[in-house]
């Protein structure tokens, strides 16, 4: 399996962020073994810092894993009619298909970064008595059960690598198999768990860095998709009840203003790290990426959000067109993407506690109708049964969550895909296996359907 293996140190570092972003310098230690390297918190921190890094690649969140998602939600179009897009809006996903394969190897690049730190820096003299260099490695934990989510809930039963490759590995090495969704989970949970004991929030462009109230949210989340409700609620009441983060008044401010005040972890974006995506998706840059039309009418007229999520502007030719609104600042394109923010964790929170308590109780109603409230829509009444509330709460997260690389993942989780999206069969609800890595790898199969 060629394509998981080591991401080379020197190639994730540089122009890094830190609290106060400061600028690190390129170094040459690609030569160094990963076992040199980590020498002390400095290098660790280096480290980390590109692991951060390595998630704003276009092949992630700089571009790919907001696109691909959104295809295949049915929110977004292209300019020309690329088969490699047009597959996920279809649901007919070719085995060769170039972004299923950036994706995959994305993710593993960023877990064998995290991997280097986990299995390196406690090797460090003092790491026991050194509380940073753990924090440190309860950041690589929380990066590598974000990466693993993801891979997860795109391609189903995913190889488990919790140990570093390098250059070095053998092909024979790297000929691992898939493991069940169950062990990947486990993983996950047994990672963000550690990452609860970061320091619990953060402010301004430390957002960009994991923290225990963020490693809350996430887990919420996965609690979630595993169907542990109980915990997914409590681990959200523990989030929305903690007050260093509130809901942003103004909608839009979540995506014109940097870290804003309901950001929990927002990957940071600048000049030495642009947004490839913000590029490609504006009127005035490279137009490639548009809104779709029906992506606008899931919005009511009076819906505030409808006309920031929906930019409508004019093209250089002087037409009239839907863009992505949240992402606008291409000039210089420095947009930052957040990752988890508060107004997901209330939608995560109403339909948690409603499962868990098997009713659509009052906490539950009023999580999802503090979401409605600030977009300026009336608030629902009690539907009734927990699977009608559960509907309410994945079209309110349609609305809610547009471009934001969720909604395909959450109606696919939920079996509502095939209603919402037209899935034709629940074998599409997850990805190809890319060709090259089952051509590389004897030991990995393909996914039904493929």
């Amino acid at each position: 399996m060629k394509h998981i293996k080591t991401l080379v140190l020197g190639l994730l570092l540089g122009t890094g962020f830190t609290s106060c972003n400061d600028f690190i310098e390129k170094q040459p230690i690609d030569q160094l073994s990963q076992a040199t390297f980590f020498a002390d918190e400095a290098t660790t921190r280096t480290a980390i810092i590109g692991t951060y890094r390595s998630l704003t690649a276009s092949a992630s969140y700089g571009q790919a894993f907001v696109v691909i998602p959104e295809f295949a939600a049915g929110n977004m179009a292209h300019i020309s009619s690329f088969p490699e897009y047009v597959e996920f809006q279809n649901f007919n996903v070719r085995i060769d298909n170039p972004w299923s394969l950036n994706l995959w190897t994305a993710a593993y690049n960023t877990i064998n970064a995290a991997n280097n730190i986990i299995t390196f820096a406690p090797r460090i003299a003092g790491f026991t008595n050194n509380t940073a260099l753990q924090h440190l490695v309860r950041e690589a934990r929380f990066v590598r059960a974000l990466s693993y989510f993801n891979l997860v809930r795109g391609w189903g039963d995913v190889p488990l690598i919790l140990e570093p490759t390098t250059q070095q590995t053998t092909s024979v090495g790297l000929r691992v198999s898939r493991n069940s969704t169950s062990e990947v989970y486990a993983a996950i949970i047994a990672d963000l768990t550690q990452a609860l004991d970061l320091p619990l929030n953060a402010s301004g462009s430390a957002k960009g860095r994991a923290s225990g109230m963020a490693a809350r949210a996430l887990l919420a989340k996965v609690q979630l998709y595993t169907g542990n409700f109980a915990q997914a609620a409590q681990l959200a009441e523990e989030v929305l009840g903690n007050g260093a983060y509130a809901l942003a008044e103004n909608f839009a401010d979540i995506w014109t203003t940097e870290n804003s005040s309901e950001s929990l972890f927002e990957l940071q974006f600048d000049q030495q790290t642009p947004n490839t995506f913000v590029t490609n998706a504006n009127p005035t840059s490279r137009q490639e990426f548009f809104a779709r039309a029906s992506a606008e009418e899931l919005f009511v007229d009076t819906d505030l959000r409808r006309s920031f999520t929906i930019r409508r502007a004019l093209d250089v030719a002087g037409n009239e067109q839907l863009y992505v609104g949240k992402y606008r600042n291409f000039n210089p394109p420095n947009q930052n993407v957040p990752i988890i923010r508060l107004g997901e964790v209330y939608l995560i929170h109403a339909e948690a506690r409603a499962k868990a308590d098997g009713n659509v109780s009052d906490a539950a109603l009023a999580s999802l109708n503090t979401i409605r409230q600030r977009a300026g829509i009336s608030p629902i009444a009690n539907p009734g049964s927990v699977e009608a509330f559960t509907r309410e709460v994945q079209l309110e997260k349609r609305r809610e969550m547009m471009f934001e690389f969720e909604t395909w993942f959450d109606l696919t989780r939920t079996g509502l895909a095939t209603e919402m999206l037209g899935v034709p069969s629940q074998q599409q609800f997850v990805f190809p296996i890319p060709q090259l890595e089952l051509d590389l790898n004897p030991n990995l199969v393909q996914n039904p359907g493929y």
